[in-house]
């Protein structure tokens, strides 16, 4: 069998690239040795090497390699004191290497993905932060396809803090039917939307960033008449909540999930007291039909810079395409 090199090539760069960047700092002047690089100075090395570990460590152990995306997230869209665009790894994997139909307990085939996301979670900065998203087909109604979702996005998070990987923070997400990659026309079509996503970042706040913009992702290859309809399930899930992993469990959550049953997946809000992370972000539309406005949030401007601790649950508000999070006393 022929082996793929891109993953060896593409670890091998990154290496050389960090090498590199030692070297030069050991043939620098004694003077100049005692140089620290910033965080922002090697975000995107890090990135690369992180891409080029995970894509060697599946390619080892795993019989099914995931597909690997690069998204980026500009600085406008960060807290001010980022001062740099941040990458984000986007790994995904069909729902059937975690889960049997209709279930949420994990499949004796998940350890091993598991196994190869904590290996490459422990070589990595104290702040980086995973998100596990889960992801459904359209079959159901959307409450039900909404906390299946969220069950299964926390199955794989626990599992993974079980793993004692200290290095990252870790949250869970789901997005129940909202964000299908393509039509749920077929049985293929709907496998390949049932599925579950590893965010990697060096921030928390870029993945939230990007997480609250995927009306762009959703059936983005379809026809215009296809889109629409894929836009109404999206439209019908404004607001989601990443909860973080907390030594062992799931910390408390602002969000109350849906019943199975109702009508429409709408989680609802517990707390008011909510702070955009980053610049706010002008309101948009989503979706082929006007929506009726949810009441704005009022962010005192003093306030609008915030970052994310380990233990904050994050809100992801894919109507508006931001980001919030409790702020409380501490």
């Amino acid at each position: 069998m022929d082996r793929d090199w891109s993953g060896v090539a593409s670890e091998a760069l990154a290496t050389s690239l960090i090498g590199m960047t030692f070297l030069a700092l050991l043939m620098a002047p004694a003077n100049a040795r005692d140089i620290i690089l910033s965080w922002q100075e090697t975000v995107q090395l890090e990135h690369k090497d992180r891409t080029a570990r995970l894509k060697r460590l599946a390619d080892k152990s795993l019989r099914a390699s995931p597909r690997f995306y690069e998204e980026r997230v500009p600085q406008s869209e960060l807290p001010s004191s980022f001062r740099t665009d941040i990458p984000v790894l986007r790994v995904v994997f069909p729902q059937r290497v975690f889960f049997d139909t209709d279930q949420s307990d994990l499949r004796h085939e998940a350890e091993a993905v598991i196994d190869v996301v904590a290996e490459a979670l422990r070589r990595e900065a104290s702040d980086t932060a995973v998100f596990i998203a889960g992801h459904t087909d359209d079959r159901g109604d959307d409450a039900y396809n909404y906390a299946l979702s969220v069950r299964r996005a926390e199955s794989v998070a626990r599992a993974l803090d079980r793993r004692g990987v200290r290095q990252a923070s870790i949250w869970r997400v789901g997005f129940g039917e909202a964000i299908p990659l393509v039509p749920n026309s077929t049985d293929d079509a709907m496998a390949r939307n049932r599925r579950v996503e590893f965010l990697f970042g060096r921030k928390a706040e870029a993945v939230g960033v990007w997480l609250s913009k995927q009306e762009a992702v959703v059936c983005a290859s379809a026809l215009a008449e296809q889109r629409e309809e894929c836009l109404k399930a999206f439209a019908r899930l404004p607001r989601v909540e990443a909860a973080p992993v907390v030594t062992g469990s799931i910390s408390r959550t602002l969000v109350q999930p849906p019943q199975s049953g109702a009508a429409v997946a709408v989680p609802t809000i517990e707390s008011p007291r909510l702070v955009v992370v980053g610049p706010p972000v002008p309101p948009v539309s989503v979706g082929p039909e006007p929506l009726a406005r949810t009441a704005a949030v009022v962010v005192p401007q003093e306030r609008t810079v915030v970052t994310i601790a380990k233990d904050e649950p994050v809100i992801i508000d894919l109507r508006e395409r931001r980001i919030l999070v409790e702020r409380l006393e501490r």
